[in-house]
């Protein structure tokens, strides 16, 4: 394997191996505890513009799968068309996968999809540095450098640009618009089981122009969530028209702004399949698949919202809803994929 280097920009230099692409990325070094599901983590688009790693010690075992296209632009198990993390970095990769529907392994897929890989790294002891210090920007490079300067990234390229409707096989009779700001796939597989005709509209789409609809969503993704103002502002037609709404992740976060609430940088995120919330509102704990880096301020909310969701680890906020209306969001992942599945009822509130 050829030698490479992941530089952050604090100076800390890392000598590894290439795998996957053999190039160089930029992106925000962040680290995921999930033990599995690489191939939805980094087909999320809430992870474009960052260098994942991936704290579990050994990456790839059971390969990759090919993509099963179950709708227009809907994939049975990809969270994406594409990969969008802009690295990855992992302290071994496995070349001899070992699953029935594996079709190539993890190095070949980043290959495929220009992506550089970095293994030999001690996860471990970077993770317990970004712990420390809070995420940074970061470059995997083939060749030796020492300094480099953050380029600023352009989130919003997640949202397809055009509207989709996904009907469901056995309709519940409602229809729900879906705010697209980088939508896992999973989110949408979730509604149509649930019976809900599904119309994927772009993030800068006003929902309230579309006829005919009983609720509306809105998506993780990534980025800072006050970067993204024209949703922001749609979101709050939604919200004044007494229309039901769904908030997920970034989608949260927006519902937040919309409001007048404030939002606010984590120090390192929550990114992992294990993160435990309480709902404050029957004392019940969840196990949460969760992918973001800001939180909602409760301090900062209307006097008509309440505190939904904690987080059991931190105490952040989230989860957030209205008094009397349905109008709510949730900071974790109710869809998991690849799990937990704890929270999927919350989807059945539109």
């Amino acid at each position: 394997m050829p030698k490479c280097y992941l530089y952050l920009i604090d100076g800390t230099s890392l000598p590894g191996e290439a795998f996957g692409y053999v190039g160089d990325a930029e992106g925000e070094v962040v680290f995921s505890t999930g033990m599995s599901g690489y191939p939805q983590s980094l087909t999320d688009p809430s992870f474009a513009g960052q260098i994942l790693i991936f704290t579990y010690p050994l990456i790839g075992n059971y390969g990759v799968p090919t993509y099963k296209a179950v709708a227009p632009h809907l994939s049975a198990n990809f969270e994406s068309e594409r990969i969008w993390a802009k690295g990855v970095v992992v302290g071994q990769h496995c070349t001899r996968p070992s699953h029935y529907e594996s079709v190539r392994t993890f190095s070949d897929w980043l290959a495929s999809e220009k992506i550089p890989g970095i293994s030999g790294i001690d996860t471990r002891m970077l993770t317990q540095k970004i712990r420390d210090t809070g995420v940074m920007p970061g470059f995997i490079s083939s060749k030796p450098r020492h300094s480099f300067s953050p380029t600023p990234a352009d989130y919003t390229s997640v949202s397809f640009s055009s509207k989709i409707v996904y009907k469901p096989k056995k309709a519940n009779g409602k229809h729900v618009a879906l705010i697209d700001c980088g939508v896992k796939h999973a989110i949408i597989r979730e509604l149509l089981a649930l019976g809900y005709q599904v119309t994927r509209i772009p993030h800068d789409s006003d929902p309230t122009k579309l006829t005919g609809i009983d609720g509306v969503a809105c998506s993780n993704g990534p980025g800072d969530p006050k970067d993204w103002g024209k949703t922001i502002v749609n979101i709050r037609r939604v919200v004044d028209c007494d229309i039901p709404f769904l908030g997920i992740c970034l989608g949260h976060q927006l519902l937040a702004l919309a409001i007048g609430a404030d939002t606010y940088k984590l120090k390192y995120g929550h990114r992992g399949l294990n993160q435990p919330c309480l709902d404050l509102s029957t004392n019940k704990a969840y196990v949460t698949s969760q992918n973001h880096g800001y939180a909602v301020d409760p301090k900062t909310l209307p006097k008509e919202y309440s505190e939904w969701f904690i987080n059991l680890n931190d105490r952040t906020n989230e989860g957030i809803r209205h008094q009397s209306k349905k109008i709510v969001s949730i900071q974790f992942h109710p869809e998991g994929n690849p799990g937990p599945f704890d929270a999927k009822g919350i989807f059945s509130i539109i």
